[in-house]
Formats: structure tokens, C-alpha cells, sequence
């Protein structure tokens, strides 16, 4: 770490800079826990009981089953952005839930044109996004400037994925702690099996970067399997229960699990421990792994961070005088980290398809018009 966490800046500007960053958090939370209040959901029954058993953290795979498993993938060219051919792709998801709406997988390849084995970004996004626009504009169209493809899976209960009459996101974090573990593990393992369609199409490099939400499941994923090229997790801590119990975002949900009688530490900890990225050691080798966190994140605090970072062994951490949203969606915040440490991690493998980047088999490119981005993939 640069310098010590919490020490106040010394210089005027510098103030300001994190008062910017705190307000700026404080504002988007307050807007979302007083407009974007989700449904009033509980945990009945005693089935999160269960959820820690020891088994699930000396083979994370067991709980997180599907690899290996190919998907019935379907798949259709849906046009294109500067520099990549955009292919949709579907198939039914490894691990069914409730909601039928999210049993069908849905998620776009972004195959680089000027390099169709270039290794793949696969992305493992935030929590409640509206629409696909956002994630172009910040994450997919700079992965592939820097000479990436890029594969992004709807994590459950987002986008087509929602069940009618909720929004994006809304039930994936709530007070049934057994939905929310439910979400988690059929967002990794949904990942998961686009990558094994990805490998057998001929993409043998890839890697995850997750951010907020999704830095959760992409540590999961880092845990499951040990080929990934790269971990990179940004503005995302050791546990769900931080953010709901610690922050004022939580401050809806600790209402709702305190009406079903979960509100305490020491059961949400045990229920929650199973998507928890640091109740598991990482598979991936430490030097590819890349935590980057805001000094002023109000969501995922420095100290759920740290950690983290102790728990996996104190793998390369970047910290930035950001706050949670200034981290992830500014001119040289996240990204401007992150992209670095990837293309290092990915050199051996060649843009042109090298030994360890065969060229993709036919069939996942993709040309037409120009893609329009929405709430549909």
C-alpha cells in the first residue's frame, strides 16, 4: 500500500478531491436506497443452514459444478463496434433457479477484428446496470482498443434475464439470503460454461475482470479453476455482508432481515460465507491476480479490501484516491490499472494467434449493422 489508509490528504486540492469522492458515493447511494428500493423479500425456513458445509470450501467446484461442460450454445451475428464483430449468444443455463426468465443465459462476444485469437476478456458486471450501453462505453470498447476480445454473460436476474415486474438486479441482493447465494452461484457458473464454449471454439486465453457485484463472482470463479490468464477484481471486498451491514447501502435490506430475523452478523457471515471470495484460497497463481480498490469507496470499504488481500496471500493491490463510482466509471480510474496489468499477463500469447491462441473455429464472428445497445442483449 502507497501510504497509510484513512490519513487525511495534506493538500487543499487534494481534499477537495476526496470530498468529491465521498459525495459523489453518498449521493448515488442515497438515490438508490430512497427510488430504487427493492421488494420486501425473507428468508423462511432453515435452509441456509446448510450453505457453509465444509465440503463447499475444500472443492469450491462442488458447489459451483459445470466444469467442463460444454453449453448448447445458440448463437447469431448481431453487427459490430469500432474494431470487434458482435456475436449474441444463449444457452440454457447449468444451474436452473426459480424464475424461469433466468434459466436462459444470455451474453454477446465481442471477437476482435484485427485479432480474432486475441485473448478474451470475460466480464462479470455490477450490480442493477439498465443497459448494455454502459458497458460498452466503459469496459468493452477499451478492452478491445487494447487489443482484446471481450465476452460478457447477463448475470441472473439483469437485463433479459429479469423476471416481469421487477427491475434489473433487483432480487439478486436481498433479505432471502438464500436467493442471493442462488444468484451467486448460477452467475459463476454460467461464466463458467461460456468460457468452456469459448475454449472449444478455439479462445484458449482467457481471462475475468469483475467490478463491484461482479468482482465478487469473478474472485469465486478465480477459486474454481486455475486457468485463467488474469484476475482482475475492482472496487469489491471479501464478502457481501460488508456493503449490506456496513453501508448506508444496505440500509433497506438490514430492514428486511431484521423483520425475518436475520439480521446478525454471525448468521449472514455463515449463510453468505459460500459467496464470499475470501472463504477461498484462489487457484490462480498470486502474481495474476490484481485487486484494485478506491481509498474513498464508501460501498466496498478499504477495509473489507484488505481483507481480502490478507486472505489470499497479499496478491498485487493497487489502491486509488477514488471513491466506488468515481473507481469504476472515470478517465483513469479502473481501467486505466487494469488494461496494463492484463496485456503483461496475456504477452505470450499472440494477437495473431500464436501457440497458445489457435484461431477460433468458424462460426463466432459476425458482421451487419451497427449494434444499438438496450436493456436486450
Amino acid at each position: 500500500m502507497n501510504r497509510i489508509l484513512g490519513r487525511s490528504p495534506r493538500t487543499a486540492p487534494a481534499r477537495i478531491w476526496k470530498a468529491l469522492n465521498v459525495h459523489f458515493d453518498d449521493f448515488r447511494v442515497w438515490y438508490k436506497i430512497t427510488y430504487r428500493r427493492g421488494r420486501i423479500l425473507a428468508t423462511e425456513g432453515d435452509a441456509w443452514q446448510g450453505l457453509d458445509a465444509p465440503a463447499h470450501f475444500e472443492d469450491p467446484s462442488l458447489f459451483y459444478h459445470g466444469d467442463g461442460i460444454v453449453p448448447r450454445v445458440e448463437q447469431r451475428a448481431v453487427g459490430h463496434i469500432a474494431g470487434a464483430e458482435v456475436v449474441r449468444f444463449t444457452f440454457p443455463t447449468l444451474h436452473p433457479m426459480k424464475f424461469p426468465e433466468t434459466n436462459l443465459a444470455v451474453g454477446r462476444l465481442y471477437r476482435n477484428r484485427r485479432a480474432p485469437g486475441a485473448p478474451v476478456v470475460i466480464i462479470s458486471h455490477g450490480w442493477a446496470h439498465k443497459t448494455l450501453r454502459t458497458i460498452e462505453h466503459l469496459y468493452v470498447r477499451p478492452f478491445v482498443r487494447a487489443g482484446f476480445s471481450v465476452a460478457f454473460v447477463a448475470h441472473p436476474l439483469h437485463f433479459e434475464r429479469t423476471p416481469p415486474g421487477t427491475y434489473s438486479g433487483e432480487l439478486v441482493v436481498s433479505a432471502d439470503v438464500v436467493l442471493t447465494v442462488e444468484a451467486f452461484r448460477q452467475g459463476v457458473i454460467d461464466m463458467i460454461g461460456a468460457a468452456n464454449w469459448l475454449r472449444a471454439g478455439g479462445h484458449r486465453t482467457i481471462g475475468v475482470f469483475g467490478y463491484s457485484l461482479g468482482g465478487y463472482l469473478a474472485g469465486i470463479m478465480a477459486a474454481v479453476r486455475d486457468d485463467w490468464a488474469f484476475a482482475v477484481l475492482g472496487g469489491a471486498g471479501d464478502s457481501p455482508v460488508s456493503p449490506i451491514l456496513d453501508t448506508p447501502l444496505g440500509r433497506n435490506i438490514r430492514e428486511d432481515l431484521e423483520a425475518c430475523g436475520m439480521l446478525d452478523r454471525a448468521k449472514l457471515s455463515r449463510a453468505w460465507r459460500v459467496i464470499s471470495p475470501a472463504a477461498f484460497r484462489p487457484l490462480v497463481a498470486k502474481e495474476r491476480i490484481l485487486l484494485i480498490a478506491g481509498r474513498y469507496d464508501r460501498i466496498m470499504l478499504p477495509a473489507s479490501v484488505r481483507r481480502l488481500w490478507r486472505a489470499w496471500g497479499r496478491p498485487p493491490i493497487q489502491w486509488m484516491n477514488r471513491g466506488h463510482y468515481a473507481l469504476l466509471a472515470t478517465n483513469r480510474g479502473l481501467m486505466s490499472r487494469a488494461i496494463p496489468f492484463m496485456k503483461q499477463m496475456t504477452s505470450g500469447a499472440s494477437a495473431g494467434g500464436g501457440p497458445q491462441d489457435a484461431a477460433p473455429t468458424a462460426g463466432l464472428s459476425g458482421a451487419g449493422r451497427l449494434v444499438r445497445s438496450s436493456n436486450h442483449l
